[in-house]
């Protein structure tokens, strides 16, 4: 058994370092008493504390789990469980070649300890076939990890926390509903970034077809990477804190680094800050009004990083400033591998995209000021006094979240959106804190930001910043013309092949739809057993051509972003249909049909979001740059 601890142990710190090395400092049990019967599988452990076994009876409860387990479950590729006990259903369960992921939360690093010297599971930690956590470390960053993994992502609806004994419901009830809640959000988070809007990421692609020439001319995101230009990096957002933050971050202006978002910026021209950077990352013309009527004196020296998926209005507000477009890291952003010209924009807002940039720019300290995520203590106000659509733009819903207070105290009001944002400053800054980076949040307000400092903005001003050293201003060459033509020329390679690509693939998935669809027209009409099942096998197989295809790194990186939206959804109902565990013939037949059923929505839908984006890439090459003719390149695949 010793053996079994030091190889599960060498793996665990090689998969997750923080717990293999909690473990290692683990000599003895201490509070936990072990017992071993006849069986090498009668084992039971005494909880000294509470005076409690774990099990009433081991054998019996162990064959119980796993007859439920390979009953209910025996089709699901991923399990998730509350209590490892003694371990020894870990190894019944692995037995099942379909289960791809097994994730187990302890309370009690003990008991894990116990378990690990009970059954040699290095391997499957190595592979994360078994992923092992303790309680206290679980937070939204942590499990967004694992609820992101390719096998896990398309089972959110067949999530359930399975609880391995009733000692664990009866001494950490409490406990069990906050894991629970951690990963319904990290799910939840997961399913709206992958949008429900198909609209949304076609105006993104149109717009980046049409700022693709602009962006190459002006100046490369790498560029400004390598421009901090002061010790501390300070995020301006518009919550209804801004304005107690306003004078000091005047008298502390020419020392810091002002990163602005696009509606922070009227607030800080009324009091003549001048910011270094403004971020904007909306697609909606309504942005394009933050950058009316700007003083040409006040903003001569400020760059404006925008986003390549903004509305152009935004653009031509922009024209004669300092803008710097830079892509997003979506794929069909990636594809293109203009490297230098991105990546900024992960998260879903400007404040997550100006935190990004603080990051790449490489700031050891970066504070958050007016970044409420949340209304004013009153519940009147959502943005800050000066703000050019009002400070109580947004008005509290019925169904609008309580999320934790700045200072942990009680709750306070928000927004699902705004949630969201929160959501990824707290994966954001987790990764950031591996890297000793110092993220203040100096709102003094609103939401708790999990990871942060929080701090008083005073406070960090005074640490952290000289006042005896001014910064420089940032400087950047535009894209020599050379260089430019060279950049163009790729582009238009690049989206050709794309849409070569896009008109062919459309025209198989079509043609499969078709021939789908008929089939199913007529087994409509049969009784089961007229239904020629060796048929529908048939077609299953070239469903799975194309799904082959789907899954390659050519359609990922051109198609998916947009594709996801039309499918992904479906593709949650098809997950639920696959983990059923059909066990008659009838059963199996009926799973056959309705099989066929679904994938027949999800080709109409597939072929429908290829021709979204060859329509929406015409319209965003409106100046005809980048794209041949269509109906030259549709003749062609016909002939």
């Amino acid at each position: 058994m010793a053996n079994f601890y030091k190889k599960n142990l060498e793996a665990l710190i090689q998969i997750n370092p923080m717990l293999g090395t909690e473990l290692f400092s683990i000599s003895e049990n201490k509070r936990f008493e072990v017992f071993q019967g006849k069986d090498n599988l009668d084992i039971n452990i005494l909880d000294t504390k509470n005076s409690e076994f774990i099990y009433e009876k081991p054998l019996k409860e162990l064959e119980n789990i796993l007859e439920e387990v390979n009953d209910k479950y025996a089709r699901y590729p991923i399990l998730f469980f509350y209590g490892v006990g003694n371990g020894l259903f870990i190894k019944g369960l692995l037995q099942n070649e379909s289960l791809k992921h097994i994730v187990i939360t302890e309370p009690n690093i003990e008991l894990l300890y116990i378990a690990l010297n009970f059954i040699d599971i290095a391997d499957d930690i190595l592979n994360k076939r078994v992923i092992l956590n303790i309680s206290k470390n679980i937070n939204f960053p942590e499990v967004a990890k694992i609820v992101y993994f390719k096998d896990i992502k398309p089972y959110v609806k067949i999530y359930n926390l399975n609880i391995t004994s009733s000692y664990y419901e009866r001494l950490y009830s409490e406990n069990i509903q906050e894991i629970n809640s951690v990963f319904l959000r990290a799910f939840r988070h997961m399913v709206i970034g992958h949008g429900n809007d198909t609209i949304d990421s076609l105006i993104g692609i149109e717009h980046y077809m049409k700022h693709i020439p602009l962006m190459l001319k002006n100046y490369k995101t790498k560029d400004l990477f390598k421009k901090k230009n002061s010790d501390l990096a300070v995020i301006v957002s518009t919550g209804p804190s801004l304005d107690k933050q306003l004078a000091l971050l005047k008298e502390y202006a020419p020392y810091i680094t002002i990163i602005c978002i696009d509606a922070s910026l009227s607030v800080l021209r009324k009091h003549n800050i001048k910011p270094d950077i403004v971020i904007s990352i909306e697609r909606v013309a309504k942005t394009s009004l933050f950058f009316e009527n700007m003083d040409d004196e006040q903003t001569k020296d400020t760059y404006f990083v925008v986003s390549t998926l903004t509305h152009p209005d935004t653009v031509r507000n922009l024209e004669g400033k300092k803008l710097l477009l830079s892509m997003r890291g979506l794929a069909y952003m990636r594809y293109y591998k203009l490297d230098d010209f991105g990546y900024l924009g992960a998260g879903m807002s400007a404040a997550n995209m100006g935190y990004e940039l603080a990051l790449s720019m490489n700031y050891d300290h970066i504070a958050l000021i007016g970044q409420d995520l949340a209304f004013s203590e009153d519940g009147k106000a959502s943005h800050s006094k000066g703000h050019i659509f009002n400070a109580d733009e947004i008005k509290i819903q019925d169904s609008d979240l309580y999320t934790p207070k700045y200072g942990g105290k009680g709750e306070i009001r928000t927004t699902l959106v705004w949630d969201m944002f929160r959501n990824f400053f707290e994966h954001d800054i987790a990764e950031a804190n591996i890297y000793k980076v110092n993220t203040y949040n100096s709102t003094e307000g609103g939401a708790r930001i999990e990871g942060s400092i929080e701090k008083p903005f005073k406070d960090v001003l005074e640490d952290v910043v000289d006042k005896t050293k001014e910064k420089e201003k940032i400087k950047l060459r535009r894209v020599r013309k050379d260089l430019y033509k060279k950049l163009i020329s790729k582009a238009i390679e690049k989206t050709q092949y794309m849409y070569d690509y896009g008109i062919n693939l459309k025209k198989d998935v079509e043609e499969l739809f078709l021939k789908v669809a008929k089939e199913y027209e007529r087994i409509k009409e049969l009784k089961r057993e007229e239904v020629d099942y060796d048929k529908l096998l048939e077609f299953i197989d070239e469903i799975d051509v194309i799904k082959e295809e789907v899954e390659t790194l050519d359609f990922a990186k051109m198609y998916t972003d947009t594709v996801q939206s039309y499918i992904y959804h479906q593709e949650l109902e098809l997950a639920k249909l696959m983990v059923e565990n059909s066990k008659t013939d009838d059963e199996k037949k009926d799973k056959l049909i309705n099989w066929i059923k679904v994938h027949q929505y999800w080709l109409f839908s597939l072929a429908g979001g290829i021709e979204a984006q060859l329509v929406t890439m015409e319209k965003g090459d409106e100046n005809k740059i980048l794209i041949k003719n269509r109906r030259e390149l549709e003749d062609n695949v016909k002939s």
